[in-house]
Order: C-alpha cells, then structure tokens, then sequence
C-alpha cells in the first residue's frame, strides 16, 4: 500500500472515531461517504450471514425436496402393495361366498326336489299334514360342511317354524316370539324375499335360547314350495367358513413380498402377530416390537391401526436396540376391519438415503466456488463504492448550500428559487416543489383568510337578531363579494313553485346598490338572465370567459367578463341564488364552496328565526285559546250548573223534610237522590276549580295548593304533604295561575299515573330567585323511551311565561320530581 492511501485510511479512520466519541457531528453532505463505509461494513456482515443462512436453507429445502419426492413414491408404493393385499383378501371372500351361496342353493334345490317326489307319489294316500311331517323327519337328519349347514322349514300363512335342524326349539314358535329371542324380524325378511322374489339369499344372525348373549352369523337360501304353502330353506354357519378362508389367506399373504426388500406382515386388533417374513415374531405382540434407537415402532403401528383414521405411515430404524441395522424403513398400516385384522407393508429407504448423501457433497463444492467468486466481486464493489461516493459528497455539498440560503431568504420574502446549476435531477425537483410550497403558502394563506371572514360574517349574523331581514341580506351579500373578491354581486329569492325570481340585494363593491324598479321586480326564470339560469341548471355555474352573444346579464348592470352563480336548496328545491362577477382572476370551486355554505348558514339563520318567531305566536295563541276555554267553562260550571243543582239540592231538603212526616219510605229514596246531587255539586266544583282558578284568584297561591292536596287524597287515596318557605307577595294572579297548573299537573300525573303513595309540594322563595320542587314515589317511566306529551309541553311553556326553568328527572321505580325555578320579576 503506497503512502497517500494509507494517509488517506488514517484520516478516515480519525474521522470515523471523532463521530462515534461524539466529538464531531456529521454533515449532510458528508453522509454518503460515512454511509457508504458503515454500510460496506454491515453488508459484509450481514450479506455473509444471510448469504449462510439462506445457502443453508436451500441446502435443507434440497434435502426436504428429495425427502419429500422419495417419500411419496414410498408411500404410494406401500399404499398399492397394501391395496393389492386386501384385494387379494376380497376376492377369496367373494369366492368363498359365492360357493356356499351355490351349495345352500343346491341343497335347498335337492330338498325342493324331495319334497315333491313325496308330495307326488304320496298325496293321494295321505293327508296334508302326514306328509308334512314325512318331508320334515327327511331333512331334520341332513348336514353337511362338518354339521354347520342345516334345513329348516315354515309356514307362510302362519308365518312360523315346522322344521328348524339347528334347534328345535324355535319349532311352531310365534313370529313374535322368534323375533324376540333373534332380536330382529327373521320369518318376515323370509316371507318378503318369498313373496317378491319366490326364491333368495338371506344373511342373518341367530341367537339361540341356550346362549342369548352370542350370535351365530349365518347365510341362508330359501324357496317357496307351492303344495303346502311352505318356505324351504338350508343355512350355513359363516364363521367356520371365514375361518377356513382366513387360514388360506394367512399361508398366502406369508410368501408375499415385493421389490427389493418389501414386505407385507399383519397382526390383530389385539396386537397379536399372525404373519411376518420374520416367523420367529409370529405370536408376539406387536407391541413389544423396537427398532435400533430404543423407539417402540410397535406401539406406533398398533396406535395408528386404532386411530379414528385407522391407517398411517410409520418408520423405525431397523436393528437391535443400540446396534444400527441399516436403512431407515417406512411402513403404511391400514386396518381391515371386517375380521379386526391390520395390514402392514414396509419397504427400506436406502435410496433416498444416498441421493441425499449425493447432493450433501455436491452442494458443498458449489458452496466454496460461490464464496470465493462473492468474496472477488465485493472487493472490487467496495472501491468503486467508495471513489463515487466521495465524488458525489462534493455535489450534493454544493446543492444543499443554495437550498439553505434559499429557505434563509423564503422566511421573510415569496423569492423563488432558481433551478440552475444543480448537479442532480431530485435537487431540481425539490426546487420545482419549494417554488411550488411559496405559492401553495401564498394560496393557503388567502385561503384561511376567507375562512375566517365567512365564519365572522356568520357569527356576526347571530348576533344580528333585531335587525330586519332585508339587512341581513345586505350584510351576507357584502361578506360574499369581499370573500370572492368581485366588483358586484346580487342575492335572488325564488319562489316555491320555482318559476320566478326576486332580487332582493345588489352590492357594487363595497356599496349597497338601491334596486331599480326592473331589478326588484319579480322575473320568470325562463327571461331571469345569471340567476334564472342557475336555477334551471340546479348547480353552481363558474364561467371565467363570458361570452355575451346576446345572452342577458340580468341583473349586471356593467360589463360581465367572468361570473359565478350559486344556488342553495330547501326541501329539495331552491330558494336561493347568490351571485358574484369579474374577480381579477379564475373563480374555481373554492370560491363556489365559500358562497355556498355562507349562503347555507344565511338560511339557515332566516329559518331559524321564522319558526322560533312562529313557535312563540302559536303557543301564546293556543295558550291563550285554552285559557279562555278553560275560563269560561270553569265559569259556567261554576255560576251556571253549581247554581242549579245548589237550587235543585235545596228544593229536595225541603221535600225530603216533608216526606218524612207524610210518606218515611219516600223520603229514604229522596235522601238517596239529595246524595247522588251533593256528588254531582262537589265533581262540578272540582271541574270549575281544575278549570278555572277561582280559588287562587280569591284566596291566593298557598291556599289553591292546600285545596289542591285534599282533593288529591280524596280521589286517589295518596298521601299529599306541602309546604311553603319565602315570602309570596310577589306572586301575582297571573303567575300564581301559570305555578297552580304546573303543580295541578304533575300532580295529577303522580297519582294517576305513577300510582304515587306520596307526593311532596316544597316551595322556595327569597328576593331574588324562587324554586318549586313536587317529587313521588311512583313507578316512575323511562325518560329516553317516552315522548314528551302535550301536558309536559304546557308545563314548559307556562315555566317560561314566567320566566322559570322547568326540568323533570324521572326512572323507572324510582318515582318523579318536577324542578321549576326562576328569577322573580317585581
């Protein structure tokens, strides 16, 4: 190494020490350099580790491919082997049963054919019923297949057993009673196959009286025999057949095996071994079977046979334990489950063994060849690396200086930056979008400026509810030309039926515009110039090149080079149109949005105070309405129909004291009637104080109240207790009627409603402020699941009438209380 390099390395080396100690603080412009070398450093690092670790992946996916492929050529080999055996087993079986079914088919025939010479030579010299008994002492003695098959015989008719060899007892048993020992319908499965085929195989198990907890399973031939009526039928025992059968295949499947080293070996349910090429384990238990490595592959094998599945691969390591044996082998099981049987075929994996060895070798050889060819070409990376890393330092130096006096001088000024003599494209780029954040600031800038006109315009239209609304039309129009910042601007009503348009404000700058008599009056839409236009289109129209081509500009009175209309909908159809023109630049939808929603908030505002003005004339109307209702018809109950019946009550004591010296029998009845007349006197004086406040005029608020509570008690049978603290003399007739009702009413709710034992009436008073509490504890109701009534809404109105707050707290089971309170006007 020559000596500029090495003092070169030197300096690096005192550079990278400073900025680790922290001595130094790295620039910008010297990052690519350091980066590179600290990224030098960690790409070795990490390359090589992960260069290691993903070779060492690809080594093992290797590995699992050839695992995997040789794998499933083994398994699918075993599984074909296996598949061979037990369809070697299904064949012996399907032959073993189609011969006794052929033999029980010839021996039912060869009785058949009994039956008849007897029936034929003998018929004529004896009766039915002793030639019924000749043919069944025939073949009671017959058996064949080491006295495993038998005859029996029955009626159809009577549907029971004349001949059954194997047992007699079953002989003229009821159906019923077979089926009850058998435990399944036996002579009606043979009459079914005796009525619909005249002749066939059963299959069936048999309990016999002597053993009922072992079933015997059997295969039977039966036929009809026309003579007598009779079923004629040879069963044979299936389990000594299978026996046999099962031998045979055990000697077969013991001399089976396949390709080098297959074999094919099967144990029981139990685990007991009965063949493998190996007969020294025939007999023992699968189980105790253990491979090289001390694994119990037995226990294995015996666990998958009994799985739900009741199949699966196993491998062991052949040999004695500790002692290696060989190849690994891999061994399907499968479960014949007809006889409790488990088939095994096992093949060794000699071959996957040494293909993986083969590639173990290989890829290390290619592994030195990459690492030594990676470690050549890293090198060389690294210094070119590092030479154009350097080179670039320097430039990108350059680049961030005149950014940095750039943003020094955006602070304070809207200069823009030249993009000239910068070295890299991304540097040019980011003075593109430092140009474009001056404008983008510039614009924000405007924008928020509006934002915050629009929302003083609006709050200052709050406050404007005592002026007049041609006013506030004014004021909104002024706010819309200034946000826009246009020369004029107009503000258009249009009526419901959408067919005319009214202007209702004109602005010139900053100067409302007195209307002329053709810009105020009413217009169709159809010759409404800009507005009526917008109204037909139903949006916003932003045109910034108008071209006039005779088009009316109505209501512009001066030249329109650009314009913006703005309709706002009520109830689906437009009540509003708001319009501005010739702003010294574009309007785009900004300036539409601006418009809209102060023109969104103007209306809102005029509804607002519409409905709140309607509201409060047509509750004072209704208020007012009932309230000289419930006068009157107080009054005239009261002055009217109490007089009468007060006459009519004194009329009836002066007969009833007449009756009662002439005719005491009358006079009862008359008494009766004088009662029945009291009542009436007393609900229609309830009904005119309810109605009309006499007493709280007469004898003032505290006095209606306690009347209040007796009636009260007396209607409902409720506990009603009051009580009043303050001074009342401020109370006047119309407040005190206005508090009465209020407490009449929630009172009356309590009781009839709540179902209230006890209701409280507490009222309060100093020289300034008065409160009115009447709680109960009723049933109360759920406040968030019941609308407001019409008794709630007069209690809130007639609270405000007096200048009060009215508020009711209830939940369920936990009664009601009703709060009035309020400022007291003197």
């Amino acid at each position: 190494m020559d000596a500029p390099s090495a003092g070169y390395n030197l300096r690096i080396f005192t550079l990278l020490k400073d900025l680790l100690t922290g001595k130094k603080k790295i620039s910008l412009s010297s990052a690519p350099l350091f980066s590179s070398m600290l990224v030098i450093f960690s790409l070795t690092l990490f390359i090589g580790v992960f260069w290691m670790v993903n070779e060492y992946q690809a080594y093992q996916e290797s590995i699992k491919n050839i695992r995997s492929n040789y794998s499933s050529q083994y398994q699918d080999r075993l599984k074909e082997e296996h598949t061979k055996v037990v369809d070697f087993i299904e064949y012996k079986r399907s032959q073993t049963d189609l011969l006794i079914e052929s033999e029980i088919r010839d021996k039912v025939q060869s009785a058949y054919s009994i039956a008849s010479h007897i029936y034929r030579f003998y018929k004529d010299q004896k009766d039915t019923e002793e030639l019924m008994a000749m043919i069944g002492e025939i073949l009671r003695p017959i058996r064949w297949n080491n006295n495993k098959g038998y005859y029996f015989a029955g009626t159809m008719d009577q549907a029971n057993f004349l001949l059954f060899s194997d047992d007699p007892w079953f002989e003229g048993k009821t159906r019923e009673t077979v089926n009850s020992t058998v435990g399944d319908d036996l002579l009606g499965e043979i009459q079914a196959i005796v009525k619909d085929k005249g002749a066939g195989i059963l299959y069936f198990d048999l309990v016999k009286p002597s053993f009922p907890d072992k079933k015997h399973s059997q295969v039977a031939f039966v036929k009809y025999f026309e003579p007598f009526k009779w079923f004629i039928g040879a069963a044979v025992y299936t389990q000594t057949t299978e026996e046999f059968v099962q031998q045979d295949i055990i000697s077969r499947v013991q001399s089976m095996h396949f390709g080098h080293d297959g074999e094919i070996f099967g144990f029981r349910k139990d685990g007991t071994i009965f063949t493998n090429p190996d007969q020294r384990l025939i007999g023992r238990s699968v189980e105790t079977l253990v491979d090289s490595q001390d694994h119990t592959f037995g226990k294995a094998m015996l666990s998958t046979a009994l799985s739900e599945q009741a199949e699966g691969m196993v491998t062991f390591q052949p040999g004695e334990p500790g002692i290696t044996g060989g190849s690994q082998k891999l061994s399907f099981i499968k479960a014949y489950s007809d006889w409790d049987w488990v088939f095994g075929t096992s093949l060794s994996m000699e071959e996957m063994e040494k293909a993986i060895e083969s590639e173990t070798k290989l890829y290390r050889l290619i592994a030195f060849r990459n690492v030594s060819m990676f470690i050549t070409m890293f090198v060389i990376a690294v210094c070119f690396l590092l030479f154009f890393s350097y080179f670039y330092s320097l430039k990108i130096k350059q680049g961030i200086h005149r950014f940095t006096e750039f943003f020094r001088e955006a602070a304070d000024s809207n200069e823009k930056m030249s993009t000239e003599d910068l070295a890299f494209a991304e540097f040019e780029d980011l003075s593109e979008l430092a140009n474009h954040m001056v404008d983008d600031r510039i614009h924000k800038e405007l924008l928020l400026r509006r934002d915050e006109l629009r929302l003083d315009t609006l709050l200052a239209l709050g406050s404007m509810e005592k002026e007049s609304i041609e006013k506030k039309y004014d004021f909104i129009l002024q706010a819309i030309v200034r946000i826009t910042r246009s020369q004029a601007g107009y503000l258009a009503l249009v009526n419901d039926n959408q067919s005319h348009i009214s202007i209702c404000s004109y602005v010139k700058g900053e100067e409302i515009i007195d209307l002329t008599s053709s810009q105020g009056k009413s217009r169709p839409v159809l010759v409404g110039g800009l507005p009526g236009a917008a109204v037909m289109y139903g949006r916003h129209i932003i045109c910034n090149d108008f071209q006039t081509n005779g088009f009316s500009t109505y209501p512009y009175e001066e030249k329109v080079i650009r314009y913006i209309d703005v309709p706002i909908k009520s109830g689906g159809k437009i009540v509003v149109v708001a319009g501005v023109c010739n702003n010294s630049e574009h309007y785009d939808t900004h300036d539409a949005r601006q418009v809209k929603m102060l023109l969104e908030g103007m209306w809102m505002h005029v509804l607002k105070t519409c409905s709140e003005k309607e509201m409060e004339r047509l509750e004072r109307q209704v208020i007012a309405v009932g309230e000289q209702e419930r006068s009157a018809i107080g009054r005239d109950l009261h002055d009217d129909l109490g007089s009468h019946l007060s006459g009519v009550e004194l009329l009836s004591k002066v007969l009833h004291q007449k009756l009662e010296k002439d005719d005491p029998e009358k006079a009862e009845q008359l008494g009766t009637i004088r009662d029945l007349i009291r009542d009436a006197i007393d609900k229609t004086r309830r009904l005119a104080q309810g109605l009309y406040p006499a007493h709280v005029i007469e004898h003032g608020l505290e006095a209606a109240v306690d009347e209040l509570s007796i009636e009260v008690e007396n209607l409902f049978k409720a506990k009603c207790n009051y009580s009043f603290d303050g001074d009342l003399s401020w109370v006047d007739s119309s407040v005190a009627s206005h508090v009465y009702y209020i407490v009449r009413e929630s009172v009356f709710n309590a009781a009839r409603h709540g179902r209230s034992e006890n209701i409280d009436i507490i009222m309060r008073s100093d020289r300034t402020e008065f409160s009115l509490q009447i709680g109960d504890d009723g049933k109360g109701f759920d406040q968030s699941k019941t609308h407001k009534g019409l008794g709630l809404h007069t209690m809130q109105y007639r609270a405000k009438a007096i200048g009060g707050s009215l508020e009711v707290i209830s939940q369920v089971n936990q009664g009601t209380t009703v709060m009035l309170s309020g400022e007291i006007r003197l």
